[in-house]
């Protein structure tokens, strides 16, 4: 018997050891990290105007200077407007798409496979060619927009304050929507065709069937997506950044180039974490809001 234990002991321990290189990495890469910008929110991190004392403890300081800040406000403000139309705009289309995919027609399985380029493009590739076609002078839009009749002018898109901001969620939409096709496709294939065909004896229209037969039966997909849309948008920088870097005059900064700027421009590192922090917060929230809502819907 006493031979036996620590076999017993040693099954007990071996798949911490399968699980050891990956909590090194998140120790490493992501825990480590999250910690060093909790501690220098609340030092003195001014790079170029050091202080003898070093990167002393100032308390709520860094706090302070962020939420006295009006380009933190709009900032946040940029960012919700961000938010809400582009989770909006990627569920709608993506919708709309899974529905179409959803139908019987010829190429349907090509149709599958295409829509889903806009979403594995990455994100600068897509940012240049969007920044072609948004071009005042020699862009495929204006050159549309003009030969339709609905444009008297080129307008220069990534250039003007009142335009630049929803170009750039034109791109988050067009990128983002494959995803929300595909996760709603595949919910509408787990409805039973039964549903359907009762539906169609009893004379329900198309939109009746959607409205009361499909909607209901992917609420619990749609809430995921909805929950990892809004997450993922709010930590969202490369679209916004390589099209206008945050301008013309702050109209596309949104929370996280706002954080970069103050951080590697302006090299106030303790501001920066802080705002990181206040960031990472709401963040958390939502996260935790997203586990509750999966742990709900497989229980």
């Amino acid at each position: 018997m006493k031979a036996v234990k620590p076999q017993r002991l040693n099954k007990k321990i071996e798949p911490y050891f399968f699980l050891l290189p990956l909590i090194l990495i998140l120790l490493l890469f992501l825990v480590v990290p999250i910690v060093k910008a909790a501690i220098m929110s609340f030092q003195y991190y001014y790079v170029t105007k050091p202080s003898p004392a070093g990167h002393y403890f100032v308390g709520l300081k860094n706090y302070q200077s962020v939420l006295s800040d009006e380009y933190f406000f709009n900032s946040v403000k940029v960012t919700l407007i961000y938010i809400v139309v582009t989770v909006a705009g990627r569920y709608i289309v993506g919708f709309i798409t899974a529905l179409l995919l959803n139908t019987k027609f010829l190429g349907r399985g090509l149709a599958r496979a295409l829509i889903i380029i806009p979403w594995a493009v990455p994100e600068v590739v897509a940012c240049l060619v969007w920044i072609l076609m948004y071009d005042q002078d020699y862009g495929i839009i204006n050159f549309l927009l003009n030969n339709a009749g609905i444009l008297s002018q080129n307008i220069a898109y990534l250039q003007d304050p009142t335009v630049a901001l929803p170009a750039a969620m034109v791109v988050n939409i067009w990128k983002g929507f494959p995803y929300v096709a595909i996760m709603l496709l595949a919910g509408m294939q787990s409805v039973s065709s039964d549903l359907y065909e009762a539906a169609d004896i009893d004379g329900a229209t198309t939109f009746q069937k959607i409205r009361y037969i499909t909607v209901p039966s992917i609420k619990a997909v749609s809430t995921t997506v909805f929950l990892l849309l809004i997450i993922w948008t709010i930590k969202d920088y490369a679209i916004a950044y390589v099209l206008t870097k945050g301008g013309p005059s702050r109209a596309t900064e949104l929370l996280t180039i706002y954080i970069q700027q103050t951080g590697f421009k302006y090299f106030d590192f303790g501001k920066a974490a802080a705002a990181g922090m206040l960031m990472l917060l709401v963040s958390l929230a939502f996260t935790f809001f997203y586990f509750k809502v999966l742990n709900k819907e497989e229980g």
